[in-house]
């Protein structure tokens, strides 16, 4: 094979409106004709008149040149009728794009020997005549397709592409527009001959455009002028809208409920391509002769009004929590607007007579009732019947989920969630083409909710996002400003719903950083005063002197005058951070003291930036207050009135005693009654390397082989897990997978007699499932475990004991790990994100001597009070108020960082300051300004990219500037000051291969983990299905390279994985059958008496994992799984979780176990408010529900019927089994031991 070195071909005088598409697709057949069909690569931007072509073999570029080489000035090559000039270049062969064509030949031959590639579905295009977007309804019992909107088009295109249909139209009067309609959105499309045409059922709203036709020829011109400059500005070729735009209509109006797209085409062109269609495979086509109706009164634009006016008029007789499902599904697209309005009246009438205090008494049904609908109302279309949509149907369906809620079952749980501090909050989407309703949903208490604990249905969470749920995407060539527009104009003027208005009240840093705030509508408090955003503000504390954006003022009214107080939005913040639990400090009569912060001797560090100190005494009381695997925490994040930071323990305290540093006084308030947890050091956090920590490790001088041995360690141990019982029982242990119940301790009990839980398909999903993520968490994110370090909070040492450079280093061994003593040991400290080579540093680790008031510590890092800087902020700039630091203590990697760097010393930023009274508006505007420059993941991959890049790494200049502006972006919310993206070093051709798109993985059936087939590359990438930037990949020779490669996931998961086992014989009769027979030895046949109790918790549970699988869900019509659920993890089909879906994770495991706890309570206390009526024991019960779980069917289908089995939301759930069988278990086992111990009395 020829030797890889590569010629490049510089090409003028190319068409400026050329696309690197086309200019792809020209060169195609040009170079084939010559025998060059693969390694190669062109480029060209838009607008230029000049690219390049660059060759892997040389000798294909020299055949290239021979035949289109420029001879004496005279080009040789024609391109679109323009003669194009050939030469070599200049300056050689770019070695990024060299190493790209490397890579490319290296990924062929490896698919060539590994895999069966599925062909690219070939793009398909054909214009149509029409498009509009209407709804189905059931007028008389017929379905049929009511257009709401038409757009009369002078021209109209649909292109089905490999994973998205565009459709770009023209339109008289509004220009040219995009559709972009992902198939994963598409529910349904039906074929009609009459008229000819294509229906669309969408999951949410497609995406919509502005194309450049209608965009300001300035701009184009600026964007072209633009090009000569060294780094230059290429403005968006097309905006996204709200709602396509209409000559005479509204489709922003009516876009939120009417799903259904209609395509008109010739009926030659339906037949000609229909076959072509049908090939894709994620779409659903159903053939139907679909009638259409284009009739005013059944506009949806009308019917929305209409009820818009019944509800106003209902919500002062209806409960607003039932009004707020009704409009839900409403909102939501679930039921049309007249339905719910027939049946908002007759509950009006069932309600409307006697006093308006007793109309919650008087309501036939419960909020919860109507909220199940989302659970059972299906998408209309050509076979759903149409009394589904009936409202006399919906009526008695809401009133069966009525009576089944009356069991009492309910309330048990509800009561479990207020044990653990929670409360239900109506949570909001905001998108850019609709709001949806959802909730209201567990959310852990913050101040002000704990303020209000009678009206908490008065606030709301307000999520700003795409219609999937996600960040809004940024793409180079789109401009999102309409679409921001329409954020901020929902953020001054609020949003109504069944009768109330809710505004904008306030966010937490955390809420900032996943685009949500708090809003609220007015309320009157149980001391009969008028509860509104300004009197809530005002009792928050005094923020007057604090001017900003990022700490803004807002006007407060007083009896008598107007106050001006500059209020700080991060100080506010505080009041919503979540706060699970508080301590009543007046009660305990705490002593609270102010003491002076540790400075440096010039005054300018200080060690101890938001810490402060407890007594043994208070800190117990905490304890109190507590769960009780947190009871042994030394140290507690906290908020206090206007403070916030950490409080350790200080043994030499006498009393209940709390004392409070000026660095965590962020504000004066007379809030002082609570003392609010937000999180707690009860146990040590497992270190787990990144990629940010490995480069700069790897600079520092450790060498490779110790992160492929502790990748190997950690990759060995995976591959293991499914091998025997015991090691899957360690890894789910370890994991905490449906910790409450526990399955590794069920898995263990079936093992020891003789039972494999292989033979059970949902529970090897569950086990594959979570061995699948920490795989891809390995190869994707470089995240390993390191058995010699660990994550802790940090502290000061409050009394001197520590000198400079020196940690005391304190946590809890479990039985897994026992470390030898640290003392005089050198350790590795870092804390995440870590992009500067100077945070990470080598300090020593020191013990007290025993009875030293640092020894009752446990569960953090103690830094030194000495010293000319404090450590903490040498660390990525941290600080004492929360956070956590990476520990590694062992021996070779601390001995093998040869070099240790400087750490960076930015100064501090002043908060921007507007020299004026800054008003609501400002705040608005500064919230959705963060949306748009929160880059803070794009500053961190740049930073990857050139660190890998650069022979000096994360040392390099351009790496240096990097960590700088990831530090000022991270310092946004505090200072009001955004990055500015234009100074960024500028990106490179190419990304290492380690960054390269996961291959995608699904949960097909409900409970199976399935990879998607590889996709043979196209001929040439379509521009138009350009739903991200398309990058191009290199082989990266440094470490985060070599683990990458390491690891071959789709190996693993075949041959080490994926349990392929005969399940001859079925798991749960032969259990049930086993514990049936040990019971009637022990004279315990009572079990059939207590099936009816059994099929009632049954339902109930599944009522809850449904509900989980919406409220958990981050789209508001597509619900998560219940294998999910059970994990308490959220799939990402690309390997790794976005930052909002591990802080759902979080919750959802969480909401698990609580349903989890919650049926074992009902099991075990059956007799006790739980709603059961059975005189049985809870193993004759725990059985009972055994034999309801191992019944086939879905106990919500037994109860509705199948006129309503084809919903949106369908399956059956399989857990319910499993917490059964563990409790009859149990139960069993307690039985035994106790007719034995009577046996020997």
């Amino acid at each position: 094979m020829p030797t890889p070195m590569g010629y490049t071909v510089y090409m003028s005088s190319l068409p400026a409106d050329l696309t690197l598409d086309s200019f792809h697709k020209q060169l195609s057949p040009i170079l084939g004709n010559i025998g060059i069909h693969r390694h190669w690569i062109c480029e060209k931007k838009k607008f230029n008149r000049f690219g390049h072509l660059t060759f892997l073999y040389p000798q294909d570029g020299s055949r290239f040149m021979k035949r289109h080489g420029s001879e004496g000035g005279k080009a040789n090559l024609r391109l679109l009728g323009h003669n194009v000039h050939c030469r070599p270049n200049d300056k050689g062969v770019d070695p990024t794009l060299l190493r790209v064509l490397i890579k490319r030949q290296e990924d062929e031959a490896e698919r060539k020997e590994h895999a069966e590639l599925v062909p690219s579905p070939p793009t398909t295009e054909f214009e149509i005549s029409g498009i509009s977007c209407g709804h189905y309804d059931y007028p008389k019992g017929q379905l049929t397709y009511n257009a709401d909107i038409e757009w009369n088009t002078t021209r109209a295109v649909a292109k089905w592409t490999r994973e998205t249909l565009i459709v770009t139209f023209s339109s008289d009067s509004v220009g040219d527009q995009r559709v972009e309609i992902p198939y994963r959105i598409i529910y349904e499309v039906v074929v009609s001959d009459r008229p000819s045409s294509l229906f669309l059922t969408l999951w949410e709203p497609p995406r919509m455009f502005q194309l450049p036709s209608d965009i300001d020829e300035a701009t184009r011109m600026f964007s072209i002028s633009n090009l000569a400059r060294p780094n230059p500005y290429r403005p968006p070729t097309r905006k996204r809208l709200s709602y396509l735009q209409h000559s005479r209509e509204n489709h922003g109006e009516i876009l939120g409920q009417s799903f259904v797209y209609q395509m008109k085409l010739k009926r030659e062109l339906l037949v000609r391509n229909l076959e072509r269609l049908r090939s894709i495979e994620r779409l659903e086509f159903t053939t139907y002769a679909v009638p259409v109706v284009f009739s005013p009164h059944r506009r949806m634009a009308g019917k929305l009004r209409a009820l818009r006016s019944a509800s106003e008029t209902v919500s002062t007789v209806i409960p607003f929590d039932i009004c707020y499902q009704f409009e839900a599904l409403v909102q939501n697209g679930y039921l049309l607007p007249h339905i719910v309005q027939q049946l908002l009246v007759r509950l009006w009438d069932c309600t409307s007579s006697g006093r308006p205090s007793d109309n919650s008494k008087r309501c036939p049904f419960s909020a919860e009732a109507v909220k199940k609908l989302f659970s059972q109302i299906p998408f209309p279309g050509p076979y759903t019947e149409a009394k589904m949509f009936n409202p006399d149907e919906i009526w008695a369906l809401i009133v069966t989920n009525e009576e089944k809620i009356r069991s009492g079952l309910v309330e048990g749980f509800l009561t479990e969630r207020a044990r653990e501090n929670l409360t239900m909050v109506y949570k909001v989407q905001v998108t850019p083409s609709r709001i949806l309703f959802s909730g209201p949903e567990p959310e852990a208490k913050n101040r002000i909710l704990r303020k209000f604990p009678k009206h908490h249905g008065f606030f709301a969470r307000v999520q700003f996002c795409d219609e999937d749920g996600q960040d809004l995407h940024f793409h180079p060539k789109v401009s999102l400003e309409e679409i921001y527009t329409r954020f901020k104009k929902v953020l001054l003027d609020g949003f109504q719903i069944a009768g109330r208005v809710y505004g904008y009240l306030g966010f937490s840093h955390s809420s900032l950083r996943s685009h949500a705030v708090w809003f609220m509508a007015t309320f009157v408090d149980d001391d009969g005063r008028l509860r509104s955003y300004v009197t809530i503000i005002r009792e928050l504390g005094n923020f007057q002197g604090i001017r900003s954006p990022a700490k803004w003022s807002v006007r407060l009214p007083t009896d008598d005058s107007i106050l001006t107080h500059d209020v700080g939005a991060a100080r506010i913040g505080q009041a919503f951070s979540e706060t699970p639990n508080a301590v009543n400090l007046k009660d305990l009569n705490t002593i609270i003291q102010k003491m002076p912060d540790v400075k440096s001797r010039d005054g300018e560090r200080v060690f101890s930036d938001g810490v402060g100190t407890i007594s043994r005494g208070l800190m117990e009381a905490i304890h109190d207050s507590l769960p009780q695997k947190s009871r042994t925490a030394t140290c507690f994040q906290i908020r206090w009135a206007g403070a916030k930071g950490m409080l350790s323990l200080d043994d030499t305290l006498r009393g209940t005693i709390m004392r409070v540093r000026d660095s965590m006084i962020k504000f004066e308030s007379k809030d002082t009654q609570n003392l609010e947890i937000c999180d707690v050091a009860n146990k040590p956090i497992p270190l787990v390397l990144n990629r940010q920590m490995i480069k700069i490790l790897e600079d520092m001088g450790l060498d490779d082989w110790w992160f492929i041995q502790a990748q190997n360690q950690e990759l060995g141990r995976l591959k293991g897990i499914t091998e025997n019982t015991n090691n899957t029982v360690t890894f789910l242990r370890r994991q905490k997978v449906a910790e409450q119940i526990p399955l590794h301790r069920f898995i263990r009990r079936l093992h020891r007699l003789g039972f494999d839980y292989k033979k059970d398909r949902f529970l090897c999903t569950v086990v594959e499932t979570v061995v699948l993520r920490e795989v891809r968490l390995l190869k994707h994110r470089a995240r390993i475990p390191i058995k010699n370090g660990v994550t802790l909070f940090g502290v000061m040492d409050e009394f001197g004991f520590l000198e400079e450079g020196q940690v005391y280093i304190t946590f809890d061994q479990d039985e897994d790990h026992l470390y030898p003593g640290l003392h005089g040991r050198d350790v590795i400290l870092t804390r995440s994100p870590a992009l500067h080579p100077g945070d990470i540093q080598i300090c020593t680790a020191v013990v007290p001597p025993e009875g030293h008031p640092l020894r009752s510590l446990s569960n953090c890092v103690v830094f030194s009070q000495k010293g000319k800087r404090d450590l903490p902020s040498q660390l990525s700039g941290g600080d004492l108020d929360g956070d956590i630091y990476n520990v590694i203590w062992d021996t070779h990697a601390v001995l093998s960082c040869r070099r240790e760097f400087e750490p960076a010393d930015y100064p501090r930023v002043p908060p921007l300051d507007k020299g004026r009274d800054i008003e609501r508006e400002d705040m608005t505007e500064f919230f959705v300004e963060f949306m748009k420059t929160d880059k803070l993941g794009m500053i961190a991959t740049r930073h990857v990219i050139l660190a890998d890049f650069h022979p000096a790494g994360t040392v390099h200049e351009d790496c240096k500037k990097l960590a700088a502006m990831h530090s000022t972006a991270v310092d946004y919310s505090k200072t009001g000051i955004p990055v500015e993206l234009r100074q960024m070093p500028k990106p490179l051709k190419a990304r290492p291969d380690f960054l390269a798109p996961a291959p995608p993985a699904n949960i097909i059936d409900k409970t199976q983990v399935d990879f998607e087939p590889p996709t043979a590359p196209s001929a040439g990438e379509d521009e138009d299905d350009d739903q991200g930037p398309n990058h191009l990949f290199y082989r990266s020779d440094k470490i985060l390279g070599k683990l990458y490669r390491a690891i071959d996931e789709k190996k693993i998961w075949t041959n080490d994985i994926q349990l392929v086992v005969n399940r001859a014989g079925d798991l749960w009769k032969e259990l049930f059958e086993y514990i049936l027979s040990e019971c009637e030895n022990l004279g315990l046949a009572n079990w059939r008496g207590a099936l009816n109790d059994a099929w009632n918790i049954r339902q109930a549970y599944e009522d809850m994992i449904f509900s989980a699988t919406i409220d958990f869900s981050e789209h508001a019509s597509k619900s998560i799984t219940e294998i999910e659920v059970f994990i308490g993890s959220i799939f990402n089909r690309s390997g790794v979780q976005t930052r909002r879906q591990r802080d759902t994770s979080i919750r959802l495991k969480d909401e698990f176990d609580r349903i989890a706890k919650w049926v074992g309570n009902v099991i075990r206390k059956q007799n006790d408010g739980t709603g059961t009526e059975s005189e049985s024991t809870a193993l004759e019960l725990s059985l009972a529900c055994l034999y309801v779980g191992k019944t086939g069917g879905s106990s919500n289908v037994n109860s509705t019927g199948n006129a309503y089995a084809k919903r949106r939301h369908t399956g059956t759930y399989e857990s319910f089994r499993i917490l059964a069988a563990h409790h009859a278990l149990r139960e069993l086992e307690a039985e035994m031991q106790r007719s034995e111990a009577r046996f020997y009395e």
